[in-house]
Parts: C-alpha cells; sequence; structure tokens
C-alpha cells in the first residue's frame, strides 16, 4: 500500500495561510485522477489526501505555477486595455443607432478605438428626431463635460460647442454639405442657373436661404423623405436637400431612381467640416484620434464607411458655413 499523507488545514494553517490549494490545483488544470481525496467539513477543517507519489510529481510544477498563480492577476490588470468611451445619439441614422448597433459614426469610432488598441464602448444618448436645423442639435455635449464618455464624433464646427465650455474639436476629418438631387441622368449640377426649375427642400433649413438669394422657385417638405418623394412624384425637378440624410434614405430606396447631381460644387455657406469633440484637457487623446483619422483615411476606410450609408464623400472643404458666406449667397 502506497504512503498516504494528511495534509490537514489546521496543521498547516500558517504555512498555507496566503495560498488556496484549489486555486493552485485550478492553476495548474491538475486532477489526479487517483490518490486525491478532498474533505470540506462543516467545521472548516479542509483535509485532503494525496499519494505520496502523486505527491512528488507535483512538486517541479508547483515550483514553476505558484508564482504564476500569485502574479497572474497583476498581469491581466497591467495589459486590460484602456476604454475609448464615445457618445452616440440613439436613434439618428445613417450616424449611429442603438437598435441596429451601427451607423457611420459608431463604426468610425469603432476603427478608431482599434488604432488606438483601446476598448471600444459605446455610450448612448437619447434624442429628438424632428430637429431640422443643422444648427440646432441634441449633441450630448453634457454627458461629454460631465466625463460620462470621452469623444462626440461628427460635430459640424466650433457652434456645436458654443454652449460647452469643457469641449474641444480636433482637426477636421470630412465635409458635409446641402446636396443637388435629381432623376438618374440630370444634368444640372449647380445653383446659378435653375431658372423656374422647382426646387424641394426642407423646411426650415438653410437651403431655403441658398435658394432665396438664387431667385428660385422652391417646394417646401417637413422632412427629407417627402422631400425625395415629392421629386419621385414630379412634384419638383430637383431636390437641395442635407446630404447624409439624403443619401441614407436613397441608400434604402434605390427605387426612387434619383442621384446626386455629378460635378456639384456645393458653395460654401452650406457646408460644414465634420470633427472629433473631447474635454479641452483631453488633448493627447484629441492628437491621437487626428492620426488615427488620417489613417483611416489614406487607407481609404473612412470613404468605404460613408458609402456603406450613402453619405456623399467630401475632404474637409477649405471654407464653411458663415455669415460672410451667406452674404456671398446674394
Amino acid at each position: 500500500m502506497n504512503l498516504m499523507v494528511l495534509i490537514s488545514s489546521w496543521s498547516r494553517r500558517r504555512a498555507f495561510r496566503n495560498f488556496n490549494l484549489r486555486s493552485w490545483f485550478n492553476c495548474l488544470d491538475a486532477r489526479p485522477s487517483t490518490g486525491l481525496r478532498t474533505d470540506f467539513r462543516r467545521n472548516g477543517v479542509n483535509s485532503i489526501f494525496l499519494d505520496y507519489s502523486s505527491w512528488r510529481s507535483l512538486i517541479p510544477l508547483s515550483i514553476f505555477c505558484f508564482p504564476l498563480c500569485f502574479f497572474f492577476p497583476w498581469i491581466v490588470l497591467a495589459e486590460s486595455q484602456v476604454e475609448f468611451r464615445v457618445c452616440f445619439l440613439e436613434d439618428n441614422l445613417p450616424l449611429s443607432s442603438m437598435k441596429e448597433n451601427n451607423g457611420f459614426d459608431f463604426e468610425t469610432a469603432k476603427a478608431v478605438a482599434g488604432i488606438l488598441n483601446r476598448s471600444f464602448v459605446p455610450v448612448w444618448a437619447k434624442n429628438y428626431t424632428l430637429i431640422q436645423e443643422i444648427e440646432e442639435s441634441d449633441f450630448p455635449t453634457r454627458k461629454l463635460g460631465k466625463n460620462e464618455c470621452d469623444a462626440i464624433f461628427s460635430m459640424p464646427g466650433e457652434d456645436a460647442i458654443k454652449d460647452a465650455p469643457k469641449a474641444a474639436l480636433g482637426a477636421p476629418y470630412y465635409g458635409a454639405a446641402f446636396e443637388l438631387i435629381g432623376h438618374e441622368g440630370m444634368s444640372q449640377n449647380n445653383l446659378n442657373n435653375l431658372g423656374d426649375t422647382p426646387v424641394a427642400i426642407q423646411a426650415q433649413t438653410i437651403a431655403n436661404f441658398a435658394l432665396s438669394a438664387r431667385k428660385a422657385k422652391m417646394r417646401t417638405f417637413f422632412s427629407v423623405p417627402a422631400a425625395l418623394d415629392g421629386v419621385t412624384r414630379g412634384e419638383a425637378s430637383l431636390a437641395l436637400l442635407w446630404g447624409p440624410l439624403a443619401g441614407w434614405h436613397l441608400r434604402n430606396h434605390p427605387e426612387a431612381k434619383l442621384m446626386f447631381a455629378a460635378g456639384y460644387e456645393p458653395p460654401a455657406a452650406i457646408c460644414w467640416n465634420e470633427h472629433v469633440a473631447t474635454r479641452k484637457t483631453d488633448t493627447e487623446l484629441r492628437t491621437q484620434i487626428d492620426i488615427a483619422l488620417v489613417k483611416l483615411t489614406s487607407d481609404g476606410t473612412l470613404r468605404a464607411l460613408m458609402e456603406r450609408y450613402g453619405i456623399p464623400y467630401h475632404t474637409p472643404f477649405a471654407a464653411t458655413y458663415s455669415l460672410a458666406e451667406m452674404q456671398k449667397l446674394k
């Protein structure tokens, strides 16, 4: 009969005070099929009976695994990724959607997190879907200021953070504008010679001012989809609408047979450059995001994402909306 060794937690309490035998065997992933019996008693006595030969064979492994068991939690903590928390609006396609767990901003931010080697964490904020003006918004800048997130994507210039004193913008990484839209095969590609051509617009947008300055005929609708449907039905020949929203609708409704005007160059007054907002104090993070976005632009990832969501691709504009540019429309 093999010699049995009784190791009692009472008799060996001092030697094994800081060592959990169950954790030791978990670390080894060793479950001896013979010679091992564990008896957990209600009085707290923990006795392990081990065949002497089995015990002797585990000694070399214990020398190697004991330090690993002790230091492993610290190694995991040291190598765990820093979070990259990004605020998104819950119902804001083509930019973001909590229900669909996607959107252009969502996927762009996720790609940036990968480049930064950070763990991507979306932070969702409720939004009001009937906002009409590009200048009006419910950007979650309060969450940014309260350190509930680290960044907000697609912020259209300084006006977007005018009520957020703790926020700062990074470099522009793409442009967005009011786009000219018409039937497939259209030849019109500027706003200078519209004549009596009726143009569909969304109510209470800057497109109204741009076309009024051109003395163009307008047909007013209360949403981008309604304006595009008006063109499809023949109520207007063209439309001047916010590009990202219009593109998203056209992508999902190819049967409308509408297209963006080829060669169209929007006036600066109806253009915006899009930035990532971070807290002013996060200078290093802001620089890292800018570098990551340059990489996504240079390798074609950004353009591919914009095309996936129907957003017209523009590199940042040299000039964008301002009162001075508005005056140039007259």
